[in-house]
């Protein structure tokens, strides 16, 4: 089973089955604050100016994805595509004085050396890991003394000489649950990256020393999904026919339907599905997430059966729909007068 969803998510980098690396494409929100970098321009002799500049656009990451605990342990950016509006950069008296502005500043990000490590525990990451670049746009203006009169200040190129800078900081990346489509489960993503650039602008045109410092946060949200193989799709890769899902193939006690809603394969289908111990009945998972639905249900006599209540439920829950985290085993607290157990498909979950 494992080895066939590796095949099943091709080219995506797979770990284990319970971590697969997914790509997401995040876009730039629009929040006070956040996808606003400052701009500063240090001039020797001419002094210092500021100005904001607003981003918009998309940064594209690729995750770690863990689908049962929704977390990550790398995020790594692959691109970006990031567009800044233009700033003006005035300062000076009468003495001397200057004023530029920028025109069609644009960015691209990525990790230099991938994979971006991040804490699973909570999402955080070392900024530093990851590079923003200044890699298109034009610094035009002018410049006087009252010593040399106007100074010829030649356009800076972004295009031709990047201005490159690591995050500053920490950073995170966090993810919920998403929506289901068919086979698909998909997790939202936002992504924080906070960002510096501190560069001295290298020209030899250029008569005075001149430096940029471009700082700020960049906030970014989107949706990746990782996609399961369905009941045929997981009977080919056990050996076993695309509708098998009533024969007994793979235990003698289990039909092949429940072996694939609990992510069993052929190589680890168990005779039995309970364990049972003093601490109850222990539903046996093949892996960490439910492939399809099933519903646990008990019996006095074998003849009346209904669903296991919650409030039976040591662990876990009697009723298991597609894409539910399997971490921790359903585990029935057994009445006495219950004395049979049983598994059974539900077509819904």
């Amino acid at each position: 089973m494992r080895s066939f969803l590796i095949v099943f998510l091709s080219s995506l980098p797979v770990t284990s089955f319970g971590q697969v690396a997914n790509q997401a494409v995040l876009t730039l929100v629009d929040e006070t604050g956040l996808n606003e970098v400052d701009i500063d321009l240090t001039v020797s002799g001419f002094g210092s100016s500021n100005d904001t500049s607003d981003l918009s656009g998309t940064i594209e990451v690729q995750l770690n994805l863990s689908p049962a605990t929704g977390n990550t342990d790398e995020m790594t950016i692959l691109s970006a595509d990031v567009t800044g509006t233009d700033v003006t950069l005035d300062s000076g008296n009468f003495l001397a004085s200057y004023s530029f502005e920028s025109k069609d500043l644009g960015f691209t990000a990525f990790t230099p050396v991938a994979p971006g490590i991040v804490d699973p525990s909570n999402g955080e990451f070392d900024s530093s890991q990851h590079e923003l670049t200044v890699n298109r746009g034009i610094l035009e203006g002018e410049a006087r003394s009252i010593l040399t009169g106007s100074l010829d200040i030649p356009d800076f190129n972004f295009a031709e000489v990047n201005f490159v800078g690591s995050g500053d900081g920490i950073g995170s990346v966090s993810i919920t649950p998403g929506r289901i489509e068919g086979r698909k489960l998909y997790f939202n993503v936002t992504l924080v990256y906070p960002t510096l650039i501190d560069q001295p602008i290298e020209s030899e045109d250029l008569p005075v020393d001149a430096s940029v410092k471009i700082e700020g946060t960049l906030k970014a949200t989107g949706e990746t999904f990782i996609e399961f193989p369905d009941y045929p799709d997981w009977a080919s890769d056990a050996g076993v026919g695309a509708a098998s899902q009533n024969e007994f193939s793979l235990s003698p006690s289990t039909p092949n339907i429940i072996l694939f809603s609990l992510g069993f394969d052929e190589t680890n289908s168990p005779e039995q599905l309970f364990d049972f111990t003093s601490a109850g009945a222990t539903l046996k998972i093949g892996q960490d997430i439910a492939l399809g639905g099933v519903e646990i249900q008990w019996s006095e006599d074998l003849i009346t059966w209904s669903r296991v209540p919650q409030v039976s439920m040591v662990s876990g829950s009697s009723l298991i729909s597609f894409g539910d985290p399997l971490t921790e085993a359903p585990t029935i607290n057994m009445d006495i007068t219950r004395k049979y157990l049983r598994v059974v498909n539900n077509p819904e979950g």
